[in-house]
């Protein structure tokens, strides 16, 4: 593995090798009896899961409360990563058995199941001139904070202003998106993020509804095709499904 502009990539000798390896691995696979029987109760397995910090913030306590309850024994590790392309990069090296976070790109060899999917919420400080009433000329007039962990400097509101023929003006990015409630409460700025993220109440924001239309962001679960049929794998990816299906409602108090 390389870390580079775009995140932490695989080199292109791990490119070269990882279908022969996969390839290897699923003959060898098939060639063992199939696992019987399994017990998440009694099972010692590990299982790695790799997330960005978001959803990590919102099912990290959940996974870990079920994990406790159905399978005890066993040993949980979370990783964190950054670009969404380094799911793919962990998932090929072998580093993670899952993964979290917003689509990576396409790739045959990655399987992926839709998680959950967060609307958003634009959030000022309560005492902006912005709190009473935000109207879509107003929005992109605002001072905004853009999180790009990838260090982008064109996101979707952007997209979605070009539709109309607007554009902002992005005054600060930061990589980190549980920075924003700090900064916004500190400032005049204006962001617009997962409604999730804004759900603690901890510092003194006013939440308003997007005056444009944002498609909600989606959240997969995705794995290596080499480990579909992994037992212990498979039950994982079930019950993290489970545990957000139906989602759990986020509190729109304080949204206008």
């Amino acid at each position: 593995m390389e870390r580079t502009g775009c995140g932490l990539q695989p080199t292109p000798r791990a490119l070269d090798l990882a279908g022969p390896i996969g390839e290897a691995l699923s003959s060898i696979r098939r060639s063992l009896p199939p696992v019987q029987g399994f017990e998440p109760a009694t099972s010692v397995a590990s299982l790695t899961i790799g997330m960005t910090d978001f959803p990590a913030s919102m099912l990290m306590p959940k996974i870990v409360a079920e994990m406790r309850t159905q399978a005890p024994n066993m040993t949980l590790k979370f990783r964190t990563f950054i670009g969404r392309n380094d799911a793919v990069a962990l998932l090929d090296a072998g580093q993670v058995d899952m993964t979290i976070s917003v689509p990576p790109d396409p790739a045959a060899r990655i399987l992926y199941r839709p998680v959950f999917s967060e609307t958003f919420a634009c959030v000022v400080r309560h005492d902006h001139p912005a709190a009473g009433r935000l109207d879509l000329r107003t929005f992109a007039d605002l001072p905004h904070l853009l999180v790009s962990p990838e260090n982008e400097s064109y996101g979707f509101v952007d997209a979605a202003l070009s539709r109309v023929g607007l554009k902002r003006f992005i005054a600060l990015t930061v990589p980190q998106l549980f920075a924003v409630p700090a900064i916004v409460a500190a400032s005049d700025l204006i962001a617009t993020v997962p409604r999730g993220a804004l759900a603690d109440g901890t510092a003194p924001l006013c939440l308003l509804v997007p005056p444009l239309e944002l498609d909600p962001l989606p959240f997969v679960l995705c794995w290596h095709r080499r480990n579909d049929g992994h037992p212990v794998q498979e039950w994982a990816r079930n019950s993290i499904v489970a545990l957000t299906s139906p989602r759990d409602p986020i509190s729109t108090a304080g949204v206008r």
